[in-house]
């Protein structure tokens, strides 16, 4: 059983982030249980603590689930089997209903929305969350699933990745909006925190910044460098939220790789500006 599970027997409150879909392979495994990590919707299901194929009573379903996969539509998936729902690939419209305070479900929603700032949208969604008592879903994201990449520079403008066949894959682009209306890693890592240690004084978060694997997959270091510092910068900030709310004399962090697979150098050289 998933260590998240064993701890929420014991009275934990427990919470999960990631920059890629909510239900991908390590949020995933954080709590769900399943015979296929691409039966997103079902693993989705076991995190919000809903009726699941694996699980037909339903799972307690975490506190805090905060990731992309939103705006990710499909009419047909076949990796999901006959349980898929033709719309959204991560979570049904039907489960987001469900869940939502405003039907009278656990969860405040606080999703990508039009002309807003993710940052802002989350914070409200946790203010919402605190003050009513209630768990968070945060669902944002790009077209892919995941958050906006962040490149080397700092910037959101990914440039041309060479796979490892020697053929070039193109670069994702982002409009103004797509990196206005998502909150980065660190804004997800401390709304996860703050909802967290309002619901009990014993909690524990996976953060992932999954698009580094994404990005090794891709041979592109570009967007690894990147994923990495956005990575980072999620760390510092939790650390410091930490000191900041009873420093370390009770509080574990653990940083480590989710696969640490390499990257493809086809020329190691034009690293150097060499020939």
């Amino acid at each position: 059983m998933p260590i998240a599970r064993t701890l929420q027997d014991q009275g934990f409150a427990i919470g999960v982030v990631t920059s890629v879909p909510i239900s991908h392979a390590t949020p995933a495994a954080a709590y769900a249980s399943n015979v296929h990590r691409d039966d997103y919707q079902d693993l989705t299901r076991d995190l919000i603590g809903v009726p699941s194929v694996f699980h037909p009573g339903g799972l307690a379903g975490v506190d805090v689930l905060i990731g992309g996969g939103w705006g990710e539509e499909k009419k047909e998936d076949g990796a999901q089997g006959k349980n898929f729902v033709p719309g959204n690939r991560y979570l049904t419209a039907e489960d987001l209903k469900a869940i939502d305070v405003a039907n009278g479900g656990k969860y405040v929603v606080a999703q990508r929305t039009r002309d807003s700032k993710g940052a802002e949208v989350l914070r409200q969604g946790v203010q919402a969350a605190i003050e009513q008592k209630r768990r968070l879903l945060g669902y944002f994201g790009v077209k892919a699933g995941h958050l906006p990449f962040q490149t080397a520079d700092g910037n959101y403008d990914p440039v041309v990745s060479m796979g490892t066949g020697g053929k070039a894959d193109a670069a994702e682009k982002y409009s103004q909006t797509d990196v206005s209306e998502n909150p980065v890693l660190a804004d997800m890592a401390i709304a996860a925190a703050d909802v967290l240690q309002s619901r009990s004084e014993r909690w524990w978060l996976m953060i992932e910044a999954g698009d580094v694997d994404w990005a090794n997959h891709a041979n592109n270091i570009d967007n690894s460098i990147g994923a990495l510092l956005s990575g980072d910068k999620a760390f510092a900030a939790l650390a410091k939220w930490i000191e900041s709310h009873g420093g370390w004399e009770d509080t574990a962090l653990y940083l480590t790789a989710d696969h640490g697979h390499y990257l493809v150098f086809e020329k190691p050289q034009a690293l150097t500006g060499s020939r």
